[in-house]
């Protein structure tokens, strides 16, 4: 009984540890943490650090921005300064692009380019031996998501050109792989597809 209870705590530890906070701060910083307790003065928190820490540590609150909870909520402690730079929070355009860059490479979802590349090679095979795949790969990775389509982790991000510019660019990158591997699962499949009727189509004339 003791080594089960043993084990219970050890598992609901290691889930403990693996929870993890986001503090993002009103100068661009993001801390990973856990927090404790908001005030409207006060943030308190213990860094999610290697190795682990349990020194509680605090935060003005007018420093932070807003914090990103380990269950996916969010929630706004203090807005920017309005006469500080817009969503950029203190970060340089070029900041803003890399930002960009990455959020496109962890959130971006481009199944569209896959499977819209993937039929179009298939039914396109038998008249022009997966031309239509080719064409339809290009038009999808050539055309950058909208601002509406992009998977951001705050939408005023969306405000800031450079960051687009940034998202876009990346987004575009894993359109091309997609469509490149529907478009090489489209001809594996097609060519199969035909190999199998023309079998068919053989061994029913031979009889």
């Amino acid at each position: 009984m003791r080594v089960f209870l043993l084990c219970c705590f050890l598992f609901c530890a290691t889930l403990s540890a693996q929870a993890q906070d986001t503090i993002l701060r009103t100068n661009g910083d993001e801390v990973k943490a856990r927090v404790l307790s908001i005030t409207p003065t006060d943030v308190a928190y213990v860094p999610t650090t290697e190795p682990p820490s349990t020194d509680t540590l605090h935060l003005l609150a007018t420093d932070v921005f807003l914090i990103r909870y380990s269950n996916g909520t969010k929630e706004i402690v203090s807005q920017p300064d309005a006469t500080a730079p817009a969503i950029g929070l203190g970060r340089t355009p070029q900041q803003m692009s890399d930002l960009g860059r990455e959020d496109a490479g962890k959130y971006f979802k481009a199944r569209g380019a896959f499977w819209g590349t993937f039929g179009a090679t298939v039914v396109s095979i038998p008249a022009t031996y997966g031309l239509g795949g080719i064409v339809a790969g290009t038009v999808i990775a050539a055309t950058p998501p909208k601002p509406h389509n992009m998977i951001v982790p705050d939408q005023a991000l969306l405000a800031d050109t450079d960051y687009v510019s940034g998202y876009q660019k990346q987004a575009q990158r894993k359109k091309l792989g997609k469509a490149a591997g529907g478009l090489g699962l489209g001809l594996a499949t097609g060519v199969v597809v035909v190999y199998t009727l023309v079998m068919i189509a053989f061994s029913n004339g031979g009889h």
